[in-house]
């Protein structure tokens, strides 16, 4: 569950560093598309499908949920049973429920990884790419990929974020240096529909 966060961070990151000399001018149109959808929502629910494939097991874990947010900083997600878990982020704080196990884990973020900074973040045009990680762009018919790859020597080798021309994500992908890869795929997305409190409890 915490690495659908990182996706996230991750992805708003790209906005916020340092510009890198010469951008991919592929990344740099593919993320404002993605901007802009995120600029014109106030909240989005989506149905997801989630693949984890650890590099020392043959068969992969495969898990149905239910993404939600609402501006300007409250994330949600649900994977159903069997080992089901729930996430919720408010601003920096993180909460992570595992039902089953009657479990409760909670951290707070430092202030520059809150929901609410990136959210602001994104509120401006995208014009330069950050120095640290490589951005690629490539657009297919009706679909944008943008692919992330950090330097130095940490956990994240690559991440993928594939979405329409409306700014919808359709799919999210992490591949870790250990071989690790974990894929969300969105379907039934549906942008500004109202999201309440109830919407987003834990228990």
């Amino acid at each position: 569950m915490k690495k659908v966060i990182i996706l996230f961070l991750m992805l708003f990151n790209v906005a916020a560093a340092p510009a890198q000399a010469v951008p991919d001018k592929k990344a740099l149109e593919g993320l404002e598309v993605l901007r802009r959808g995120f600029a014109e929502l106030t909240d989005f629910t989506a149905d997801i499908t989630q693949e984890k494939q650890l590099a020392l097991m043959k068969r992969k874990m495969v898990s149905r949920g239910v993404i939600r947010f609402r501006k300007p900083g409250t994330f949600f997600m649900e994977l159903f049973p069997p080992n089901g878990s729930r996430l919720l982020m408010q601003d920096n704080v993180l909460t992570i429920r595992l039902p089953e196990q009657g479990m409760t884990d909670r951290m707070v973020l430092p202030p520059e990884q809150s929901l609410e900074k990136w959210m602001a973040f994104l509120s401006r045009p995208i014009t330069t790419l950050p120095e640290g990680m490589e951005v690629k762009g490539v657009r297919q018919g009706d679909s944008w990929t943008v692919h992330i790859l950090p330097s130095g020597t940490g956990g994240v080798k690559e991440l993928q974020i594939t979405f329409d021309l409306e700014g919808r994500i359709r799919r999210l992908a992490i591949e870790e240096r250990n071989r690790d890869r974990t894929v969300i795929r969105f379907t039934s997305m549906r942008r500004n529909v109202g999201l309440k409190e109830k919407d987003f409890r834990l228990n």
